[in-house]
């Protein structure tokens, strides 16, 4: 086709992994050995008519002392965007399949491979119109079906529509507004879950100064669950990020519904601040971070958590590059009056052979405690020998 750009890029990824506590237990605490292979391959095509961009991994997993069986799954991004009437009328598609944490507030998967996890599948249609009346404002307005499914047979399927409005006012090359309302219905697996939501925002974006900004969105939430009863909830999204030449400070606060795997809708208010220092060979970061988690309706207040740690990067020589990374964070079970904390280490080396070929090595130490909750008692170790190489 005229005008169309075509590339496709297959790789393989091998890798060894030793684990003290495959099942991320107490008290079923067994060693294995995993040997994965990850053929993968990425694709982008470009035609005036339609863009495509796709990366796919197939994951295999081996565990030499059968500790797990028949343990595959897929790394899959899609992503599609048709023009039926060029900068005007679009369709998008997306697909995007991944393996998740059941729990909302707890990332599982750096400890384990599987232990409570599910494979995740979203797929999006969107049909939408843009109108640009001038050159300053911007409207963009449609209709977006998602589908959410899981393969555990705990986690809850999902499927979403959305009627979207949303414009933005370009004010100076540099500051600009927007506001959008979003009309959605969830209808989920469970009966007397299903809701519809309102969502009304307004909010401006400031650069004022080079790689500085500050941005904030607010509004409110009318949701509408099917017992009858009706909720309304502030929702924001504000931060400022500023530039100190070799140091960027970033503060963030949120308050919005997350996607959970166990529930319907969890409302999660966060706070999160990070300082990263560039150096000649290497990045250092800090983090902090604090986010409440509540049910549906906003009213129960279900777990809290609070995390600070830090991750750095660092060039050892030209192809050797090494990374650190602590992590602590703190869990309060609300509703059991429980708490739990967390130690993670994260520390690794790459070499990069050729510009398509590279070694990895890592290793990753999760430690639980807790004085009320036995089961949140155990440490993981784990050891991964990585192989990659592009074609």
């Amino acid at each position: 086709m005229l005008g169309a750009e075509f590339r496709i890029k297959p790789s393989i990824t091998i890798s060894e992994e030793y684990t003290d506590n495959v099942f991320d237990s107490h008290l079923n605490r067994e060693s294995d050995y995993i040997t994965r292979a990850q053929p993968g391959i990425s694709l982008q095509y470009q035609a005036p008519f339609w863009d495509w961009d796709l990366n796919y991994a197939y994951d295999y997993r081996y565990y030499a002392r059968g500790s797990q069986k028949n343990d595959t799954t897929h790394h899959g991004n899609l992503h599609g965007l048709l023009k039926l009437v060029d900068e005007k009328l679009f369709l998008e598609l997306s697909d995007s399949y991944q393996r998740v944490s059941l729990d909302v507030t707890r990332d599982t998967t750096n400890e384990s491979l599987f232990q409570n996890q599910s494979d995740q599948n979203i797929g999006t249609v969107s049909p939408y119109l843009v109108l640009r009346p001038t050159a300053a404002i911007m409207i963009k307005t449609g209709y977006r079906y998602e589908n959410i499914w899981y393969k555990d047979a705990l986690a809850i399927d999902k499927q979403n529509h959305f009627l979207f409005l949303e414009t933005s006012y370009e004010v100076t090359p540099k500051f600009f507004t927007t506001a959008g309302y979003i009309y959605s219905r969830e209808e989920s697996g469970t009966v007397g879950d299903n809701l519809s939501r309102h969502q009304a925002f307004l909010g401006p974006r400031y650069e004022y100064a080079d790689k500085s900004f500050i941005f904030a969105h607010g509004g409110a939430f009318i949701t509408k669950h099917s017992t009858g009863r009706e909720t309304t909830k502030p929702f924001w999204n504000a931060g400022i990020t500023h530039n100190f030449d070799t140091v960027t400070a970033t503060l963030t606060s949120s308050s919005t519904y997350s996607e959970d795997p166990l529930g319907v809708a969890t409302l999660e208010m966060a706070y999160a601040a990070s300082i990263a220092k560039n150096f000649k060979r290497g990045t250092v970061t800090l983090l902090g971070s604090y986010s409440e988690f509540s049910d549906q309706t906003g009213d129960s207040l279900d777990t809290t958590r609070y995390s600070t740690g830090f991750t750095s990067t660092y060039e050892l020589l030209q192809d050797l590059h090494g990374t650190l990374g602590l992590t602590y964070e703190h869990y309060d079970d609300v509703l059991q009056d429980t708490s739990t904390r967390k130690y993670a280490l994260e520390a690794g080396l790459s070499y990069l052979i050729d510009q398509e070929t590279s070694l990895g090595l890592n290793y990753l130490y999760t430690d639980y405690s807790s004085a009320q909750v036995v089961e949140d008692n155990k440490q993981v170790n784990r050891v991964i020998l990585e192989a990659r190489k592009g074609f």
